[in-house]
């Protein structure tokens, strides 16, 4: 029985797997403006026109945003490898310790290669419309170092974003079967 519900399982995920099929437009992923690693602006307004995938992070964070960080991370390794014209954007959701400034120390600890990724902060009220109301991802609280998960708790999904800034999917990056169709999606709509 239990060998049975495995191989369903597989077959349902195969199912799932829509390999170089174009995924579905689901809504768009709204206009932004936030400050960058550098101090620049940086928003929906300069990735007009690219295929990009954003993730949500802090810098502090003690739980999942180190596996965030490393599965974007290995997702720019293989795009730059496989020639895939992807661009790849963190946003911050502690804005109010993660300056741009401990943004670029952060890019420089983690040896991130900030040609096509780009980290953003801004008013955290702004931040969070954005987060929930544009790419429809879950975030909850501000910083506090005494509560669990210093007090945030945000969406661990990547979200991938098309040319005409329309969000064509989520991917959940516990799942490796995942992260590697966010790549195979993402070369999908890039061309």
């Amino acid at each position: 029985m239990k060998k049975l519900v495995v191989l369903l399982l597989a077959l349902a995920l195969g199912a799932c797997d829509r390999g170089g099929e174009e995924p579905k437009v689901l809504y768009p992923a709204g206009q932004f403006a936030l400050t960058d690693q550098t101090g620049a602006p940086f928003g929906s307004a300069q990735l007009a026109g690219k295929t990009w995938i954003a993730a949500f992070f802090f810098t502090r964070c003690p739980t999942i945003c180190p596996k965030i960080t490393k599965r974007m991370k290995d997702l720019q390794f293989t795009a730059k490898s496989k020639r895939i014209d992807v661009r790849f954007v963190s946003i911050s959701v502690d804005p109010e310790n993660d300056t741009p400034a401990v943004l670029g120390e952060y890019a420089k600890k983690n040896e991130l290669d900030t040609t096509s990724w780009t980290l953003l902060t801004g008013d955290y009220d702004y931040v969070k419309k954005t987060t929930l109301e544009g790419f429809k991802v879950a975030l909850e609280g501000k910083a506090d170092a005494a509560a669990p998960e210093m007090g945030i708790m945000h969406g661990s999904h990547l979200v991938l974003v098309d040319k005409a800034g329309q969000i064509r999917g989520y991917y959940r990056t516990s799942d490796d079967h995942e992260m590697r169709l966010i790549m195979v999606h993402a070369a999908t709509i890039a061309k």
